[in-house]
């Protein structure tokens, strides 16, 4: 969590961030709902994610941007729309900036996903990346009525594989090295991985940057999700 976000928590506290609350809600469904029901408690006029994802469709790069317009979910049938507003923002931004940026939705899984199980889920449901929150702070959004997008940077392609471990470092930091101790054989992974996370961290916190600094009145008119 600290790698998503440090060149995003940098943007927010400059000049164009006033108005803007970040917070880190982990991973995972439990996460997800919790931390987007403590924001959703204080009204704020939108929420939006921001993390890394995986990619599903194979033509995705690390360091790709995905705005999803519909989060799927691997183990629900019923599909929920992102706010087309603040989509739209992110995609001008992108295009305006000649950043690398997929159009099409996304798909929420309870594990971190092989590259088998990522093709799986590609061919299921079109979805172009996997994430282990989106469709439960979508959900969670809904239920508040207030508009929500998420933007993510590719992180593991679709080839990629991850250690299955990593679906819980939501536990904190000090999990990671305790992990790689059980699991010695990963260590060249995850300096492939960390290599990677720079890339996705980056344009990160670019195009929050971008969105923060080109968008003064950036959430008006933004439209509640239903249920």
């Amino acid at each position: 969590m600290a790698t998503e976000i440090a060149g995003v928590r940098r943007a927010i506290r400059g000049p164009h961030g006033d108005g803007v609350t970040l917070r880190v809600i982990g991973v995972g469904r439990q996460r997800a709902e919790v931390g987007v029901a403590a924001v959703a408690a204080e009204s704020p006029a939108a929420i939006v994610v921001i993390g890394f994802c995986g990619g599903a469709d194979p033509e995705l790069r690390t360091g790709d941007l995905h705005v999803a317009g519909v989060f799927h979910s691997a183990d629900r049938a019923e599909p929920i729309a992102a706010d087309p507003g603040l989509t739209s923002r992110a995609t001008s931004w992108a295009d305006d900036n000649n950043a690398r940026l997929a159009r099409g939705s996304s798909v929420t899984v309870n594990t971190v996903a092989s590259a088998k199980a990522k093709s799986a889920l590609y061919a299921a449901t079109g979805a172009m990346s996997v994430n282990m929150e989106d469709y439960w702070a979508a959900r969670t959004a809904a239920a508040y009525r207030i508009p929500f997008a998420s933007v993510r940077a590719v992180l593991d392609t679709a080839e990629d594989e991850l250690p299955d471990y990593l679906s819980d470092i939501g536990e904190g930091i000090v999990a990671v090295p305790r992990r790689v101790a059980t699991h010695p054989g990963s260590w060249p992974m995850l300096v492939r991985l960390h290599r990677k996370a720079r890339v996705a961290r980056g344009r990160l916190a670019d195009c929050v940057s971008g969105l923060l600094a080109g968008s003064p009145a950036r959430w008006a008119g933004a439209a509640p999700l239903t249920p």
